[in-house]
């Protein structure tokens, strides 16, 4: 199982406890993680079993796109 970095900030700070997931679109796979949430660092570890391209949702918004596994940042 692969595993997605997220980091979450606002206002330059990390946000503890925010819901993070990744919805995949691919013919051969589609739908949505498994929720993760931030640590009091800002980290989210998102478990998935697809991989490549995936829009990253957080509190329930989508927030971009990247290509998984990997790691990314995002300012709410």
């Amino acid at each position: 199982m692969e595993a997605t970095k997220i980091k979450v900030y606002r206002n330059s700070k990390p946000v503890r406890n925010v819901k993070v997931s990744l919805e995949f679109n691919g013919v051969m796979q589609s739908g949505f993680s498994k929720s993760a949430y931030t640590n009091a660092n800002g980290v989210a570890l998102v478990s998935h079993s697809s991989t490549g391209k995936a829009n990253v949702w957080i509190d329930g918004k989508k927030r971009g796109t990247m290509n998984t596994p990997g790691s990314d940042v995002y300012y709410i």
